[in-house]
């Protein structure tokens, strides 16, 4: 018997014991549709009144991904002047 009945984008699904939990069944091709890898995506619950949301946990924000590559280093001081051009009556 299969618990859970799919539309589109929307199912709905049982609560149903699973050892002293509770537990409800998502199917391979509702965890795809939501992108969700079996086994590799990490995962935090977000509780409302009325409402469980799956959210995947390391999901970066735009802002985020702008310093995705950086690695916390500054550039050395010195190498800048040796690249920069003369702009006044500057003699070193």
């Amino acid at each position: 018997m299969d618990d859970t009945k799919c539309k589109v984008l929307h199912c709905e699904a049982r609560i149903l014991p699973w050892g002293n939990s509770q537990g409800v069944r998502l199917t391979r091709e509702v965890l795809k549709e939501a992108g969700f890898d079996v086994g590799a995506t990490e995962i935090e619950l977000e509780v409302e009144p009325n409402r469980i949301s799956l959210v995947p946990k390391n999901k970066l924000t735009p802002f985020q991904k702008l310093f995705e590559d950086y690695n916390g280093r500054k550039p050395e001081a010195e190498s800048l002047w040796n690249e920069a051009e003369l702009m006044g009556k500057e003699g070193w």
